[in-house]
């Protein structure tokens, strides 16, 4: 098992693996220099690697390694989110059902979709070609099959092309291993080559394209006896994590000078910040608490200066990012949002219309986000406590990933959707102690906004009492 990490949490997440005695391959030339390791030519058979929006880490390869390190890495994690079958699994399916132009599979214990008429009853292989999530009722199903080798993928439907992974920029390379394709005698399936053919030799990938096609060979032969929802190849182990990232500020603190809210602020690309900050650790001119509190409070004060910040509210239960109406910040710690579209405001039953506005206060180190939401004449409609992670801030963005879980406070006070986090709780998203932590906070702010004026309240006297 040997694993490539990339991205802002490579420094402490490969220590995790060196100090568990798990090789580390391809590896940046910054990471060997930090750890002091040589340069390895072995194809890595995971990948740890940013998720798009840098809240997390994605892990995917070979099945079993790629379940293997996210066991590992399960413990720097609060929320994940594995998909239920492997990416690029090829499995049996029948065709249940045609509806707007889409067929529906039974997989056997799941189902799936695929995008095209298909015969009803008609048995056939299917490609998982997208991550199927934890909340995902239906698979990504495709008839372009994929199956991997070290240094190749072969993509069955495609023609005989030869594509590249976007890594591969040098052009020699590339010729090189166009030929090497072409010469292969390999019908019918596109040959892609991998990030790690950067670092083979031309001998060690033919053979890993001859013996990746016949591979792939078996694998359609194999589906031709399958019964209904049989993987007949395992496909990769697909697997999003929430990083903790207070944690990995230590872990990489051990390895390089780190400011605390170093991966925070690096989630939402203050890097300047954060590398000055360190730089001044490094050459003696301050101590790490102090330069800490410094970076960050900067980066609060510059959001002050921002016309528009973003907010970005990640769904525990569905994983993705929702754009909330974005605002202007008023202090250091509040920011005020005006609706321009007529709805209801959620968990109040209260009418919202064109000019209401919502307060949004936060604090950096607090799980919840405190929503108070006026009419256009200033009245308070009522209050939402929203339940979270604390929050990444950065000059212009807020992101958090939401627990589900919120209390309202606007006829009466009562904490709502508890049922949405035992539901992620069930699906493996969040794990029990955490869930119980969750809606022990709930009860708890429930109580004191019971006690309390909600016109009055703040996020401080909530934080304080908490």
């Amino acid at each position: 098992m040997r694993v490539r990490v990339r991205g802002i949490y490579a420094t402490a997440i490969t220590k995790v693996f060196l100090d568990k005695g798990i090789e580390v391959s391809h590896t940046s030339k910054v990471i060997r220099d930090r750890f002091g390791i040589e340069d390895s030519k072995e194809p890595p058979t995971v990948t740890v690697k940013d998720t798009e929006e840098k809240h997390g880490v994605v892990v995917v390869g070979e099945y079993d390694h790629g379940r293997k390190i996210y066991e590992i890495l399960k413990g720097y994690s609060n929320v994940r989110w594995v998909s239920k079958l492997p990416l690029h699994a090829i499995i049996k399916g029948r065709v249940v059902e045609v509806r707007d132009g889409r067929s529906i599979v039974d997989l056997g214990r799941y189902k799936g979709v695929f995008n095209g008429r298909l015969e009803v009853g008609r048995e056939m292989l299917f490609d998982v070609s997208r991550p199927f999530m934890p909340n995902d009722e239906y698979a990504k199903l495709s008839t372009r099959y994929t199956v991997f080798g070290s240094y190749v993928a072969l993509i069955k439907g495609l023609g005989r092309r030869v594509v590249f992974s976007r890594h591969i920029v040098d052009r020699r390379l590339r010729r090189d291993l166009t030929a090497l394709s072409l010469s292969s005698n390999v019908e019918d399936w596109c040959v892609k080559w991998r990030s790690s053919a950067t670092i083979g030799s031309l001998e060690d990938m033919l053979k890993d394209l001859r013996e990746t096609y016949e591979r792939a060979k078996k694998i359609v032969k194999a589906g031709e006896k399958a019964e209904v929802g049989e993987l007949v190849y395992d496909g990769e182990f697909f697997a999003i994590l929430n990083i903790d990232k207070s944690k990995c500020d230590e872990i990489r603190n051990e390895v390089v000078p780190t400011i605390r809210y170093h991966h925070s602020l690096k989630s939402v690309d203050e890097n300047e910040v954060v590398d000055f900050s360190e730089s001044l650790i490094e050459r003696g001119l301050c101590d790490r608490e102090g330069v800490s509190e410094c970076a960050r409070n900067y980066v609060l004060s510059k959001m002050c200066e921002q016309k528009v910040v973003r907010i970005e509210h990640i769904s525990a239960l569905k994983g993705e990012i929702i754009r909330l109406t974005p605002g202007r910040p008023l202090n250091v710690y509040s920011i005020k949002r005006v609706f321009r579209r007529a709805g209801v405001f959620d968990g109040l039953n209260v009418k919202k219309e064109p000019g209401d506005y919502d307060v949004m206060e936060f604090l950096p180190d607090v799980p919840i986000i405190l929503h108070k939401y006026y009419g256009r004449d200033g009245k308070l409609k009522g209050l939402y406590v929203n339940l979270n992670t604390p929050p990444d801030i950065s000059r212009d963005r807020i992101r958090y990933v939401d627990m589900e879980i919120d209390v309202v406070a606007g006829d009466d006070v009562k904490t709502i959707d508890v049922e949405k986090l035992e539901r992620a709780c069930q699906l493996g998203i969040v794990d029990e102690s955490l869930k119980g932590y969750y809606i022990d906070l709930a009860e708890r702010i429930e109580k004191f906004l019971k006690s309390h004026d909600p016109s009055e309240v703040t996020i401080h006297e909530i934080a304080k009492a908490l």
